[in-house]
């Protein structure tokens, strides 16, 4: 899904487009499913490039860090992007600065709606996944859903750096 930008030169191109991202366009590890995504925006012509501004709405299935279980989000937030097309000199290296981060480099006159809503979706995503904020996790030993009581039946391990002082357990002082 692309939109021109031809004819962005002569006035702002507005846009609204929902977009279903596969798991394999973002991080594999972190979804549980595929991301539903509206943007919403309008797209400026600037000198040497475009500037695109909007919102973006996004909703999924993640996956807890800690216990692999799916997790539901929502994420929104407000965007602007500038795009340019790349310099000719390719092989020359050049410092980015502060205001390059904010830079898409596109070709041709097509702005890749796919590309764009997948940028914010990972610019979006939380650092760290967890169903809930006491997650238990998964047992090291059985693989169990430590957060679903009866499900790990392992016994406790005992770390061996304390079991010399096991002995004075029983003793009176």
């Amino acid at each position: 899904m692309s939109i021109s930008l031809s004819n962005v030169d002569e006035s702002p191109v507005t846009f609204v487009e929902e977009v279903v991202l596969p798991v394999d366009q973002l991080d594999p590890n972190q979804l549980a499913g595929t991301v539903t995504v509206r943007l919403e925006g309008r797209v400026l012509a600037m000198d040497g490039g475009y500037f695109v501004e909007g919102s973006m709405e996004a909703e999924c299935l993640l996956i807890c860090s800690r216990c692999l279980e799916p997790v539901p989000w929502k994420g929104n937030d407000r965007f602007s992007v500038e795009m340019r097309h790349p310099l000719d000199a390719a092989d020359e290296e050049i410092e980015l600065g502060d205001g390059d981060l904010n830079v898409m480099f596109i070709t041709g006159d097509q702005l890749d709606v796919g590309s764009l809503a997948a940028e914010q979706v990972m610019l979006n995503l939380p650092m760290r996944i967890l169903c809930q904020p006491d997650c238990s996790g998964l047992c090291p030993r059985c693989g169990a859903n430590k957060n679903h009581e009866g499900n790990c039946r392992c016994e406790p391990e005992v770390d061996p750096r304390w079991e010399s002082l096991r002995g004075l357990q029983g003793r009176p002082s």
